[in-house]
């Protein structure tokens, strides 16, 4: 048996003293929390730039900075929690999370707000990579599940304030904006408080009891990759790749969907539905798909989800050209369905092919790369590509880069990551269950 499914004979109430549903439940509410900075992001930033004045270049640089800040968080925010556990990694990044949400209500010091809205948006990548690495920690055998419903709760957090901020009246006082705001802060203050009372990860290489992997869920090698050891095969690289094309695309257009449906004369309620949906699917997509990847496998799933999602992108700029108002919309939700499988099939990938003892760096790693690459892009060189060539050419081209992300994923299809050579003997975890990652020894580098 390999030591990536080594059975130490342990439930995971012997480890806890709980199940581990409440680790993953705990870790799906802590990752509700952190979702308006991203997803309700369309609906909020109208409002910020009418009550103090700025302009959408200065809030789609809010947005950019977000995905950019939280995308770097990642890598700290794993390299932690792999060496000491989740616990303290979520306390933080709650509280200092928080801030990041207030800081809105401190204009119209842009430069005061840009600050602290970039300090806490670092900190929410501390508890998106705790939580999904629990769930590929905690559930081997519904890996493509757990980690799909925990990617979800990204999406689906945001879903009340869209509908909350997009009610408020042109008409109504200030107070009314800022209440939602402050609303959001105290959530996003207490939930990773809670719920880092009941995170803690298994020993290295822990399964359940008796569970034995299907073929589709088999780990194409039988060792644990540190970071330095990923980064040195060449399918990590093709990964850091695709998530930068892929993620661009979708957040050029999720972050501007309001406007974007503006920009074909469509009516209000269109821009508020399309918001909405696309939170909705956001989460379905991450959920469903990571669902199917067990059944049809990873790699089919991606190139599948991620040409579909530019297709369907494509077919949105359509819709908009010719006024079909309802099929800009089903196009548009679908579009983000399928590109939403991103957030749930890379970190499954990563914990497949790298194994769990490093699977927060790893992930991290992937993620800051890639998806902060790919927030620049989506954020501030698709406003000036609005700007010089407006929305139709600025979506067809990001329809074009997932394309371009699902062809990149074939070779993989083909040659999955590979590594035999002697490992040495792992050491006993701690008493508290966090991991202890030990370099593996080398005698070939095939897969690289």
């Amino acid at each position: 048996m390999s030591a990536t499914t080594r059975h130490s004979g342990k439930t995971d109430k012997d480890i806890l003293g709980y199940s581990r549903y409440r680790v993953v439940t705990a870790a799906f509410f802590a990752m509700l929390v952190i979702s308006p900075f991203e997803y309700a992001w369309s609906s909020i930033s109208g409002k910020i730039g009418v009550v103090y004045g700025w302009s959408d270049s200065q809030t789609s640089t809010m947005f950019s900075l977000f995905v950019v800040f939280q995308a770097v968080g990642m890598l700290p925010g794993g390299l932690l929690r792999d060496r000491f556990g989740p616990r303290w990694t979520t306390t933080t990044g709650g509280v200092l999370s928080a801030l990041g949400i207030f800081s809105v209500t401190l204009g119209p010091n842009y430069e005061l707000v840009l600050v602290l809205w970039c300090i806490g948006s670092f900190f929410t990548g501390f508890i998106y990579n705790d939580a999904v690495t629990t769930g590929n920690k905690w559930f081997p055998d519904r890996r493509g599940l757990m980690t799909g419903i925990i990617a979800g709760a990204f999406s689906w957090g945001s879903i009340p304030f869209i509908f909350w901020t997009r009610a408020i009246p042109e008409s109504a006082p200030e107070s009314d904006f800022f209440t939602v705001i402050y609303v959001m802060t105290a959530v996003l203050l207490v939930v990773p408080l809670v719920a880092a009372i009941f995170l803690k990860d298994p020993p290295q290489g822990w399964a359940p009891p008796r569970w034995e992997p299907k073929k589709a869920a088999k780990h194409p090698n039988d060792r644990e990759f540190t970071l330095f050891q990923a980064l040195g095969t060449w399918q990590l690289w093709a990964l850091i790749v695709s998530f930068m094309l892929i993620s661009g695309a979708g957040l050029a257009g999720m972050s501007r969907i309001v406007l974007y449906s503006s920009s074909f004369g469509f009516a209000a309620a269109a821009g508020t539905a399309a918001a909405a949906g696309i939170s909705i699917a956001n989460g379905l997509g991450k959920l469903g798909l990571g669902w199917v990847s067990e059944r049809v496998g990873l790699e089919n799933t991606m190139i599948g989800s991620f040409v579909l999602s530019g297709l369907l992108l494509l077919g949105s700029v359509a819709a908009g050209n010719f006024g079909g108002e309802f099929l800009f919309i089903v196009t548009a939700i679908l579009s983000i369905f399928f590109w939403a499988s991103l957030f749930s099939l890379f970190p499954i990938t990563i914990g497949r092919y790298y194994g769990n003892a490093a699977a927060g760096a790893n992930y991290g790693l992937l993620y800051a790369i890639a998806k902060g690459t790919g927030g620049v892009y989506g954020g501030i060189l698709t406003a000036v590509l609005i700007s010089n060539h407006g929305f139709s050419f600025s979506m067809s081209v990001a329809g074009g880069l997932a394309i371009v992300a699902g062809l990149i994923i074939i070779p993989l299809k083909f040659f999955p990551v590979r590594r035999r050579g002697r490992q040495a003997r792992e050491p006993e975890p701690a008493e508290d269950g966090r991991p202890a990652v030990r370099p593996v020894v080398l005698n070939d580098s095939e897969g690289r």
